[in-house]
């Protein structure tokens, strides 16, 4: 290190200081060697008070708590969940495609679509088919995207329920990008590993439920955290906010991909097929 000046910022420094009073830099600053790179690799992912596994044990742990604290002012004491929420969004999308690919197979159009004797119904079918198709893989490619999509989503849904609460909007999405991110954990690590591994079963429909489970489970825990909820009224009141919220949240993307799928007066079809599914 230049013990004039500091090699982030410019800034002057003494030969005595530690770090940069300006940026906050060490002072000892050397040059990369495959040591020291792996070195800060793990460091980065393990730092005892700001790795990302200390993040991720404290929102499984006391998922409101950390998200106040961080609101409040503690920043270095967690990994940053901006960070956190893009690496465990790709995570997320890595693992969708795996469930995705492994049961995907060659789809050939359903009967009922051939056996339409009018050539122009036909052919509207027929692309209603493919646009559906590609619905499907849109939510396992770019499920980073639904999750950007959540977030603004879910923190507008507290804001508006908890508007009296000390919380702005602002801060609503901070809380948000890391419930959100721990969700989608939470489905990488066990939800898609059981959509595989019970995909030949009579409990495969019920993956979705326990998705929706956990996530109802998990966003109760860390609004109650959040809010300080304590009593059976307020603790009742977050359970039947959460539960409305991933019915919206269902609805809201689920509509979205029906008018997009039909384009057309007859979307509400879309419904009624995935009913009968």
């Amino acid at each position: 290190m230049n013990d004039k000046h500091c090699l982030n910022c410019d800034n002057e420094i003494t030969a005595t200081q530690k770090f940069c009073s300006h940026c906050g830099q060490t002072t000892h600053v050397h040059r990369f060697t495959l040591t020291h790179f792996f070195h800060e690799v793990f460091h980065a992912f393990t730092h005892t008070d700001k790795g990302i596994f200390f993040l991720i044990k404290e929102l499984f742990l006391r998922p409101g708590i950390v998200a106040k604290e961080y609101i409040a002012g503690k920043r270095k004491k967690y990994f940053n969940p901006f960070t956190f929420f893009l690496i465990l969004a790709a995570f997320f999308v890595f693992s969708s495609s795996l469930s995705g690919t492994i049961k995907k197979e060659k789809q050939d159009m359903p009967e009922r679509i051939t056996k339409i004797d009018n050539d122009e119904k036909r052919e509207e079918a027929i692309a209603i088919y493919e646009r559906a198709l590609k619905t499907q893989q849109f939510f396992i490619k770019h499920g980073n995207i639904v999750a950007m999509i959540a977030v603004p989503f879910f923190a507008c849904y507290f804001w508006l329920i908890f508007y009296k609460r000390k919380y702005n909007y602002s801060e609503h999405l901070v809380a948000n990008l890391m419930f959100v991110s721990f969700a989608n954990l939470a489905f990488s690590l066990f939800v898609f590993p059981l959509q595989i591994l019970l995909k030949t079963t009579p409990f495969a429909s019920m993956v979705y439920f326990l998705g929706f489970l956990l996530q109802l489970v998990y966003f109760v825990v860390a609004y109650k955290g959040l809010m300080e909820l304590k009593g059976f009224w307020p603790v009742t009141k977050i359970v039947v906010a959460t539960i409305i919220s991933l019915i919206l949240w269902a609805v809201f993307s689920q509509l979205a991909s029906a008018i997009y799928v039909y384009q057309n007066q007859n979307f509400m079809d879309y419904f009624r097929y995935l009913g009968g599914r």
